[in-house]
């Protein structure tokens, strides 16, 4: 077993890439086997689905075609007919409405036969499809929530992830390393995972964020005018002009972006503070131009370790290339820094900078403020971090497998690379937190951070102002309950639009001013409150996975007039929507 992750990078690509992907393959053929599901039976009523749709298509394609050369007789059916009346010839009339209705006896009993054929066929495939959906059940149903969470710490035991966000992790990372509730200000929590790393908490999350910025509206003119002037015999004569007249203004504009960010609580050097963003230096490839660019770069961080004047106490490192990559020049502790920092760690944080081969290389802002570490990997921006158990299900196994292990593969390299500018920290591996964490019944319940990813389960949507036409940042505070259930309000800030028209004067080539029209949209705030309500599995965090009482939650719900069979589980937690 490996003990420690000092060099991310290599270790991922002789030890972890591999160990990833046998361990989920493993997984998955485990729950194939537990399913009982027969794969050579799935092959032959997939193949047989396939046959069916393509007669499916080819139905559907011949049935197209018969119908557009009906179409084209009707036409040649109507033109005659108008040639004919206006060439007042009753004879010819007759002929063609003989042919149309010959053609259309013909065309008619083949349009219908293919029709009844293709309906037997989609009855057909539609058949054999569930079949395969009736095969698949029972392997659909065993994935779960944690599925995710087993696979991470099987490859990598020290990293492990909670079944839920727990207000004793949120907790934790309160009392215990400082952290701060003003980063969810103008923050909605899509979905978090939390966890361990080494026996310090951490939180993956993505958030949909709003700020205000500004769209530019344009609008334009048409003017005319007519000139008058001499020609060269001394006549006046009148000219007309035309000129498109163009204005424009600038107006606040609501905007919305998802972050992903992992938070990282570690005790060591805890007055250490300092940001860093990716560098264009990381990706430039060795050769003049490049080595020119770092060395300028090196040269002014001596200039700046030199200059007592500031009062930033920055002193260069000697390894001058991971300071020109790093940055992190607002640091504000030069010996703390080089408590994290060491020989080893500086070395291998510009191997992960600079490798693009088996990583994403240098794509990430990284903030420390005491205890607390930010990463903001932008590569997984775009990966899928919900895992949700649905999204595996499927009819075909050989389609099953192969999307399982590629979902969780990429999952496992984003994540571990998102992780990597901790990991090649010592220090960090060093210090671990032993607190129990889940000291009473409050610290087993799930925290804020669960309950608005549960209400972008639902869908924005869902929760948002009937006047709102911009995305909302929902919000959320709990009540109290009993029995496990409590009611969760959820707050839903968006923006109505509401059309105005600004004038804006614009001197034309008539020599005067016109006030142009410009249309724009004023935002003004909406807000929406509704009711969820959430029942929690009675059980530990990290515990054995266990079956939820359908009945408490089931009566918990029907007293407050929400159908359970509109309820959702995520996780441990089912919840469901209350009736505005």
């Amino acid at each position: 077993m490996i003990e420690d992750i000092h060099e991310p990078v290599d270790l991922y690509r002789t030890v972890f890439r591999e160990a990833h992907a046998r361990n989920t393959s493993e997984f998955f053929e485990d729950l194939v086997r537990r399913s009982g599901v027969d794969e050579r039976a799935n092959i032959v009523t997939v193949k047989e689905l396939r046959v069916l749709e393509s007669q499916v298509g080819d139905a559907s394609s011949s049935s197209k075609w018969w119908k557009v050369l009906r179409t084209a007789v009707i036409v040649f059916g109507v033109i005659s007919l108008l040639v004919t009346v206006l060439g007042q010839n009753p004879w010819w009339l007759v002929g063609v409405a003989a042919s149309v209705a010959a053609v259309f006896g013909k065309l008619n009993p083949i349009i219908n036969d293919i029709t009844s054929r293709l309906r037997l066929l989609k009855e057909r495939r539609d058949a054999k499809e569930a079949e395969a959906w009736q095969q698949m059940e029972p392997l659909n149903r065993l994935h779960d929530w944690n599925d995710l969470a087993t696979l991470v710490r099987t490859t990598v035991p020290r990293l492990e992830l909670d079944p839920y966000f727990a207000n004793a992790r949120l907790d934790e990372l309160r009392e215990s390393f400082g952290w701060d509730d003003q980063f969810n200000l103008g923050r909605s929590v899509v979905f978090s995972h939390s966890g361990v790393l080494n026996g310090n908490p951490f939180v993956l999350t993505r958030t949909m964020e709003h700020w205000m910025g500004t769209k530019t509206y344009k609008g334009s003119l048409s003017i005319s005018w007519t000139e008058r002037t001499r020609d060269a015999n001394g006549r006046w004569t009148s000219t007309t002009r035309h000129q498109t007249l163009h204005a424009s203004v600038e107006k606040p504009y609501p905007e919305y972006g998802n972050r992903t960010h992992i938070i990282y609580g570690n005790e060591a050097a805890p007055d250490l503070s300092f940001s860093r963003s990716p560098s264009k230096l990381s990706g430039m490839k060795e050769g003049m131009i490049g080595n020119w660019r770092k060395g300028r770069a090196i040269k002014k961080l001596e200039a700046k370790s030199r200059d007592i004047t500031g009062g930033s106490g920055f002193t260069v490192m000697a390894n001058r290339e991971f300071d020109a990559l790093f940055g992190a020049t607002d640091r504000n502790h030069e010996v703390q820094f080089r408590l994290l920092f060491t020989a080893l760690a500086q070395q291998e944080m510009v191997k992960l900078l600079k490798d693009k081969e088996v990583g994403y290389g240098d794509d990430f802002a990284f903030e420390k403020h005491g205890m607390i570490n930010m990463v903001e990997p932008a590569h997984m921006a775009e990966t899928d971090i919900i895992a949700e158990p649905e999204q595996f299900h499927a009819y075909e196994l050989a389609h099953a497998r192969q999307f399982y292990n590629e979902y969780h593969n990429d999952f496992f390299k984003s994540f571990f690379f998102g992780l990597a500018p901790v990991l090649v920290i010592p220090l960090y591996q060093q210090h671990r937190s032993h607190a129990d964490i889940y000291k009473d019944d409050r610290g087993r319940t799930a925290c804020f951070w669960e309950h608005e990813s549960l209400a972008h389960h639902f869908g924005e949507e869902r929760f948002q102002h009937p006047d709102c036409v911009t995305h909302s940042i929902l919000k959320t505070t709990a009540t109290p309950g009993s029995d496990g259930a409590r009611t969760i309000r959820v707050t839903a800030d968006g923006f109505k639009g509401i059309d105005r028209v600004d004038h804006v004067s614009v001197y034309g080539g008539d020599g005067r001013y016109h006030d142009v029209p410009v249309p724009w949209v004023e935002y003004i705030e909406v807000r929406q409150e509704s009711d969820m309500v959430i029942w929690e599995d009675p059980r530990r965090p990290g515990a054995e996975e266990q079956t939820a009482d359908a009945g408490a939650w089931q009566s918990q719900f029907e007293s407050r007039g929400v159908d359970p069979n509109a309820a959702v589980r995520r996780r441990t937690i089912i919840s469901a929507l209350l009736p505005r």
